[in-house]
């Protein structure tokens, strides 16, 4: 625990460092649990005028696209049973969310854990799983197939729209924004290692590997700050209590037994090479074909691409707070509570 004193002084220091730049840094978060702590905790009010925080393409919902909801609804239809996370529930399709069709009758259900619903899956029901979700999530649904070989179940597959963090936040910081450091994601982190974002350091960029709590959040910033002031572009990382050079080889390595990397749409960055996972071909009669087109998303007055890609702030889309709410969301980013928008809903003093 800090005292008051400790954290003032943290503070001050952060202030005091961006003072000696001489300029608002702009910082982008790559998280989306960093960007509900920051603004939970205050942060961009306590450093207003110092820093502008920039949310990133770190929320696994926010940057699904719109097609594989339609695909799951489909699919539904076609008498599967999908089994999904709920915070996919609400994100709109072209025509209907996962909730809408669940009312009108599909057969989706929440699930909280991949690998217990392995084991609950009646014989005779063709599920499909829905795996969403950065490397964060992919152990699980390694963990999740190798059970499915194991009970030998021929009923399930699973739909993959599962996302890689290296690929977007290269094309993110090459092609579409330009900011002067990053807050890393702890959670991808603890799987890739701290090895696993050395290629930032490409970039000419200072970054910092962070933890969720607002003492990380601060000491992570001190980091930052300390970092841009010398010029330092080594990744630096604060989570060390949970996050290891090499990361979680264990992990790693049941990834790299089932998956492989393919093309992935991100929303807001379009089609990624290499920025998703697939089943390899040894495992593909465990996967479902998705076919959908990446045109663009059918509610154009939604502006969460933007958001997505720091081009404007949340409450800068006009559809925000006023028909655009957590219970009533018309975009993605809002949608989850990771997303930008709905942090910006619960916890932004934007006015």
């Amino acid at each position: 625990m800090q005292t008051l004193e400790a954290v003032n002084a943290i503070v001050n220091t952060i202030k005091n460092n961006i003072e000696k730049i001489g300029r608002q840094l702009r910082i982008i978060e790559v998280c989306g649990t960093h960007t509900v702590s920051i603004y939970r905790n205050g942060f961009h009010t306590l450093f207003k005028g110092y820093i502008d925080f920039i949310s990133g393409p770190g929320c696994p919902v926010c940057v699904t696209h719109e097609g594989y909801i339609d695909n799951l609804i489909e699919l539904a239809k076609m008498n599967y049973t999908i089994y999904t996370f709920g915070d996919l529930l609400k994100v709109p399709g072209k025509n209907m969310s996962l909730a809408e069709a669940k009312a009108e009758g599909a057969k989706i259900k929440i699930m909280y854990s991949p690998v217990d619903t392995v084991e609950n899956i009646s014989a005779d029901e063709e599920a499909i799983i829905a795996a969403v979700g950065f490397e964060t999530t992919v152990p699980v649904f390694a963990l999740s197939l190798e059970k499915v070989l194991e009970k030998d179940l021929k009923n399930v597959k699973f739909a993959c729209e599962l996302k890689t963090i290296d690929q977007p936040l290269k094309v993110l910081l090459k092609d579409h924004i330009k900011v002067d450091g990053l807050i890393l994601p702890g959670h991808v982190a603890t799987i890739l290692g701290v090895d696993g974002f050395k290629f930032v350091e490409e970039f000419k960029l200072p970054s910092v590997i962070s933890g969720f709590e607002k003492y990380d959040i601060l000491f992570s910033l001190l980091s930052l700050t300390q970092s841009i002031l010398n010029n330092d572009f080594t990744v630096k990382n604060e989570y060390k209590r949970v996050v290891k050079k090499e990361g979680n080889t264990v992990a790693k390595r049941y990834i790299e037994r089932f998956f492989e990397r393919t093309d992935a749409y991100f929303r807001g960055l379009g089609l990624i090479e290499g920025g998703g996972l697939r089943l390899k071909s040894e495992y593909s009669a465990f996967s479902v074909q998705l076919k959908y087109e990446y045109e663009s998303l059918s509610n154009s007055a939604c502006r969460c691409t933007d958001v997505l890609t720091g081009k404007l702030k949340p409450f800068e889309c006009p559809l925000f707070e006023k028909v655009c709410t957590p219970q009533t969301p018309k975009g993605a980013c809002m949608v989850s509570q990771e997303g930008s928008c709905n942090a910006y809903f619960r916890y932004g003093k934007w006015k």
